[in-house]
């Protein structure tokens, strides 16, 4: 398996219904004079031949989302049924609300319990899920990583993400501009180690001590998985720091929360809001201009991508399949939200 830095983004139709695609087998016998126990032999045969045939070309794939009920991953899965239908594969999806390892851990062990064909997941910490998904690998399941991923994933077939550190940077140069290069800017962030939120926290900070050294960053405040808690935080950095003047949310309740507090707070459109992902709720106040910009995320691509290599790895055919995958990203500005040809970016509701 090679290597690659990116690869092409393409648009995919949001399909979120469940396919199970079965293979049929068919048989055929000769004809002799008027035997009827010949034509039972060969009824039985054509039965043996679609008994075998059928478990060989169907395959179960099961997915292990970082949380249940956010719009990023339900599009990553939608993505994957969408291809998994044309594969001939059934797809288990099964997750916590919690983005957390210990929410995580247990919903991992009990999928590998059922011994799918392969097992795509996104770890909520690159260290602490490595002993569960190490029992599956164990146990002769193939892995495959979207979204975050591991330390060490040498024993992966593929990890695939997105370009998290050109989306920071991203983020970073949109507030810089915005702040004419002066002002203090908050960050909030759901994980302090799962990768791809590092990732766009690191890479925002660095360009901004680069490209803007007037603007001071404050701190990096976690939150919890719920929109609320965003917004709580939000409203304590403003109690703390008043002369705040931009926060960038590094997933996707962060932008959604600060909106909220801003708006409770009479602060709409005086503090520049930019957040990552773009789920529903957050190209609603986008386009309400509560938020200024997203980067969105090719979630759907994702998906399809992790299914059709649990595909190749199940039947063989490892060709295909790359190490490494980083889709590219997007930003998305409150005037891009009403432009048809960014709707493509927008996540399923």
């Amino acid at each position: 398996m090679s290597s690659f830095r990116t690869r092409r983004l393409l648009a995919l139709a949001p399909v979120v219904a469940l396919v199970t695609v079965g293979a049929a087998a068919c048989s055929s016998s000769s004809s002799s004079s008027s035997s009827a126990s010949a034509a039972a032999s060969a009824t039985a045969a054509s039965g043996s031949a679609a008994a075998s045939a059928s478990p060989a070309t169907h395959y179960t794939i099961a997915y292990v989302p970082g949380a249940t009920g956010v719009a990023f991953y339900d599009t990553l899965v939608a993505g994957m049924k969408a291809k998994a239908a044309t594969l001939g594969l059934s797809v288990i999806y099964q997750g916590s609300p919690n983005f957390a390892p210990a929410s995580q851990t247990p919903i991992v062990d009990a999928v590998c319990t059922k011994h799918p064909n392969a097992l795509i997941v996104s770890p909520t910490d690159p260290v602490a899920m490595a002993p569960a998904i190490d029992t599956c690998l164990n146990a002769g399941i193939p892995v495959i990583t979207t979204d975050t991923g591991l330390t060490n994933t040498a024993k992966l077939t593929s990890a695939i993400t997105t370009d998290n550190d050109s989306g920071g940077k991203a983020a970073a140069d949109f507030v810089g501009q915005a702040l004419g290069g002066k002002g203090q800017v908050a960050l909030l962030s759901l994980s302090p180690t799962a990768t791809t939120q590092v990732e766009r926290i690191a890479s925002f900070q660095k360009e901004i001590k680069a490209a803007y050294p007037g603007i001071t960053v404050l701190p990096v405040q976690y939150t919890a998985q719920a929109t609320s808690d965003s917004e709580t935080v939000a409203r304590s950095i403003l109690a703390a720091h008043p002369g705040v003047k931009a926060f960038f949310g590094s997933a996707e309740p962060n932008a959604e929360g600060t909106a909220a507090a801003l708006k409770a707070l009479g602060l709409t459109g005086k503090v520049v809001n930019v957040g990552f992902d773009a789920s529903p709720t957050e190209v609603g106040l986008l386009k309400s201009g509560e938020i200024q910009a997203v980067v969105a995320q090719p979630a759907a691509q994702e998906g399809a991508d992790a299914a059709q290599f649990a595909y190749d790895q199940i039947t063989g055919d490892t060709s295909g399949i790359t190490a490494t995958v980083q889709l590219p990203d997007v930003l998305i500005t409150a005037a891009d939200a009403s432009q048809a040809a960014f709707a493509k970016y927008f996540y399923i509701p």
